[in-house]
């Protein structure tokens, strides 16, 4: 049987793919990790009532917000702009104007389906991680001011050279069909650690247009990269793709 490789930890998106009878092996690449000295967050916080708005684009960063708001206790009245099902399931549930479009898989689509005067001539937040790409920044700039708060730092997972060998000959050997990234940042880690190399061997699958277009950068080829960003149209939409690419694979290869 080959397998799926996902370059992250169980969640969802696995658990769609091995519902579906497919055989996936998690190797999570990079973890998230919230800093610890959030001096500058905690007053940005405390002034937060001088904002209009908060821009939040990533889960990491809408979870430590989330924290960061329950700790203030007296809530906020702004707007709070999500970016990503996982972002708004996080949220949904506080008393927040949450601001919300599912047809949004980037940043800049998420900023354009926001009418103009919204965004004119008003103060935001962008809560972020230490390698956030600079598109809300450089969309904001000339229309409107924003103060931006590090929160988290993306850390490198090294495989141990157990994993790291079975691995390697599972590539090698044709055993892994596809590889799926969710981030540039697991992406370059991964080729890294194992080299580009392989993934010459397997369908590559990516989430989004960023991720993908990094992976190209490393003269890969990308198979597949899913239309809607969250994981479980990723899973949805990689299965019927797999069914249709791969039939015979996919019929003698897998319980479903």
């Amino acid at each position: 049987m080959w397998s799926i490789l996902v370059v992250r930890k169980f969640d969802d998106f696995s658990r769609i793919l091995s519902e579906a009878g497919f055989s996936v092996i998690n190797c999570p690449i990079i973890e998230t990790v919230a800093l610890e000295n959030t001096g500058d967050f905690d007053e940005q916080i405390a002034a937060l009532e001088s904002c209009d708005g908060v821009f939040l684009t990533s889960a990491s960063a809408a979870e430590i917000f989330r924290r960061k708001l329950r700790e203030r206790k007296n809530g906020y009245g702004g707007k709070v702009y999500v970016l990503g099902r996982r972002s708004f399931d996080l949220l949904k549930d506080e008393p927040l104007d949450l601001i919300f479009d599912q047809r949004a898989n980037t940043a800049r689509e998420m900023l354009e389906k926001i009418a103009p005067e919204a965004l004119e001539n008003k103060r935001f937040l962008f809560v972020r991680g230490e390698k956030s790409l600079h598109v809300v920044p450089d969309f904001l700039k000339t229309i409107a001011t924003l103060d931006e708060a590090i929160v988290y730092k993306t850390e490198r997972v090294v495989i141990d050279q157990d994993k790291m060998n079975e691995l390697r000959e599972k590539l090698e050997s044709g055993k892994i069909g596809c590889a799926c990234f969710f981030s540039p940042s697991a992406a370059e880690n991964f080729i890294e650690q194992f080299g580009a190399a392989f993934l010459h061997q397997t369908i590559i699958a990516t989430i989004g247009k960023t991720t993908a277009e990094f992976i190209e950068r490393c003269n890969l080829t990308i198979a597949f990269t899913a239309r809607r960003a969250t994981a479980k149209d990723f899973a949805v939409e990689l299965i019927e793709y797999l069914k249709t690419v791969l039939p015979a694979k996919y019929a003698n290869d897998t319980k479903g």
